[in-house]
């Protein structure tokens, strides 16, 4: 089992390592998935600023949560960009599929990283997301499904056999559009590092994009940081809930700066402090007025 500070010798060697050039959404960048198991709930939703994410459930009527759909869709943003085509090929092999992503544990049973992986694949390419931009430059939105197609042939007994067939998605057409007209570059291997942190993921993709072009420090209450990454948005008004919220992104700040020394954040009473810096990788977008 990893620990903490397998965690650290990761990020450090993502320090250390050239940067791995991958992408994500823009908006994906702003808005953040749901991290813990939303049980039952078939509808999530996330504001920041003038962003909206809003997304249903599809095939087995679960959302995706956690760290494993963060990965997958840096991974299919990233092959969108490259290849700039709908339809991604995943690949005859799930290990070697799991490796591109980080993940080296293919254990399979019910608890298994293997059975986890692929739960976590269905449901995301199974849902519906849309992606809703409201401010002062005007009103867009756009509904899609993540994938319109999504083929899968590996043998979940045996993740390192090659399959006869190659395991293959096709991205929806409007969800594709949004991701190759608004790519924010990142660095893969910061976020393989993180892989099992979808909090520090989610600060990590955050800070990347709005630390560029910052001109002058922002300063956010932790509120309003947890109405935009919190786990519930109904607690935001909870101090007990969002000074546990604090604690949890200060650990986790700790550990980006790790991999991205030239981050410069601080915290004042009740704020969190961002400071402009030179981005983890390559260049982002517009911020705008996002958070």
């Amino acid at each position: 089992m990893a620990t903490r500070l397998d965690q650290i010798d990761n990020l450090l060697e993502a320090r250390d390592a050239e940067p791995e050039l991958a992408f994500m959404a823009r908006l994906l960048s702003l808005c953040s998935l749901p991290r813990t198991d939303p049980g039952a709930r078939t509808y999530y939703k996330r504001v920041n600023g003038p962003y909206r994410l809003f997304m249903n459930a599809g095939t087995d009527n679960k959302l995706p949560y956690g760290s494993i759909p963060r990965l997958l869709l840096a991974w299919v943003a990233t092959e969108a960009v490259r290849t700039g085509k709908r339809e991604l090929v995943l690949g005859r092999s799930l290990s070697k599929f799991m490796r591109e992503l980080g993940v080296h544990n293919d254990s399979g049973g019910p608890r298994g990283e293997l059975t986890r992986f692929r739960k976590q694949m269905i449901r995301l390419f199974g849902c519906t997301v849309s992606l809703v931009y409201d401010g002062k430059n005007g009103y867009s939105r756009v509904s899609s499904l993540v994938a319109d197609r999504h083929e899968f042939w590996w043998d979940p007994k045996q993740p390192a056999q090659s399959s006869l067939w190659e395991s293959r998605i096709e991205l929806g057409e409007k969800f594709f559009h949004e991701i190759v007209s608004n790519p924010v570059p990142i660095n893969m291997n910061v976020l393989k590092a993180l892989k099992r942190s979808p909090l520090g993921l989610d600060l990590y993709l955050w800070l990347n994009y709005r630390t560029f072009s910052l001109d002058q420090p922002i300063r956010l209450s932790w509120k309003r940081l947890y109405r935009q990454l919190g786990g519930d948005l109904d607690k935001a008004t909870d101090k007990l809930v969002v000074n546990d919220f604090r604690k949890k992104c200060l650990r986790e700040l700790k550990k980006i700066k790790t991999a991205w020394p030239n981050l410069n954040c601080s915290t004042a009473r009740g704020l969190l402090i961002v400071t402009p810096a030179k981005p983890a990788i390559g260049q982002g977008g517009e911020n705008e007025d996002a958070l």
